[in-house]
């Protein structure tokens, strides 16, 4: 028996009430699709979890976009994609990692859990995977030139009639109920979007799920030494600004989950944006991770190497272009 187990994103006492409902035995199998960490609370907790329920039955983690956006921030927070880790709830995450003077330590275990996250997992019947496949072969997949797709693939993967060899099963993309199809199975209910968090028996396809618990709440990793409302990281993503019909290029000088410093990469007579200014946009040096935002200009700062401006992120998510 395996039990596939959806997207928990920080969702810990959920994620624990679940595994008490599973018919667990040292001949089942838990598979977790990934998406362990970011936008919900508890992250730490979880992955405590999923480490101690491997000493009890076989596991399977797969790595979720998620925590491969984590890995990025750990591999260099002052990079573009650690910025994207950040405006995709990445500050819950290290918020859950954080002492009472905010100060973030990671235990070594749970780097190493990170590192050892599989792409996908194969059983007689089934393909496990976090987003989803290309249209072609399973055999043929590639975990190198087929990565990007794996994590974070939604069309044409969730329309297409395409029948692979096994049987999908899959997260990444929030369902209300579990969502079997003749080629793919979706196990993503959208805990953390208030919903509930889900897990499947295979075979059989009987599914299991838990509402999730409280009332989602946004987690803000507090500086205290600077009384800043988050920690501010340094480092250079790419913004991109829509103002009438044309779409500006800036870059960050800094940046935290609630504002940014961005710089005007074109030189200019006069300043593009004034403080007061309501602006939208993307952040972020791909398609893949592409974030959409909403904000508002709050100051305006020229020097030598042009026009900064310092802007509060009203609202962010995930882009919808997809």
């Amino acid at each position: 028996m395996i039990f596939a187990v959806g997207d928990i994103h920080g969702c810990a006492s959920e994620l624990r009430m679940l595994l008490n409902r599973l018919a667990l035995t040292r001949d089942t199998t838990v598979v977790f699709v990934g998406d362990y960490v970011d936008r919900g609370p508890n992250a730490r907790e979880v992955i405590d979890t999923v480490i101690e329920l491997r000493e009890q039955v076989p596991v399977v983690a797969l790595m979720g976009n998620h925590e491969a956006m984590f890995l990025d921030f750990l591999d260099d927070p002052y990079s573009a994609r650690a910025g994207a880790f950040i405006y995709n709830g990445g500050s819950s995450t290290l918020a859950s990692y954080a002492d009472a003077h905010g100060e973030v330590d990671i235990p070594p275990a749970h780097i190493d859990f990170l590192r050892s996250l599989r792409l996908y997992w194969e059983s007689e019947h089934a393909f496990f995977v976090h987003a989803g496949v290309p249209t072609k072969p399973l055999d043929s997949i590639d975990p190198v030139a087929d990565r990007a797709a794996l994590l974070w693939i939604r069309r044409p993967f969730l329309s297409t009639d395409y029948r692979w060899s096994k049987v999908v099963v899959h997260g990444h993309t929030p369902v209300r109920r579990v969502t079997i199809r003749p080629n793919r199975i979706n196990i993503d209910t959208g805990c953390v979007f208030r919903r509930r968090l889900s897990a499947i028996a295979l075979p059989g396809d009987r599914v299991f799920s838990v509402p999730r618990q409280r009332r989602p709440r946004r987690v803000l990793l507090r500086d205290v030494r600077s009384q800043r409302a988050a920690v501010r990281f340094r480092g250079i993503v790419p913004v991109r600004v829509t103002i009438g019909d044309r779409v500006v290029p800036f870059e960050t000088v800094d940046y935290s989950e609630i504002g940014m410093y961005i710089r005007d990469l074109a030189e200019r007579d006069r300043p593009i944006l004034s403080p007061g200014d309501r602006i939208a946009g993307t952040i972020g040096p791909d398609a893949a991770s592409l974030v959409e935002f909403v904000g508002q200009v709050v100051r305006h700062r020229r020097d030598d190497r042009g026009d900064h401006y310092g802007v509060r992120v009203l609202s962010s998510g995930p882009s919808r272009r997809d």
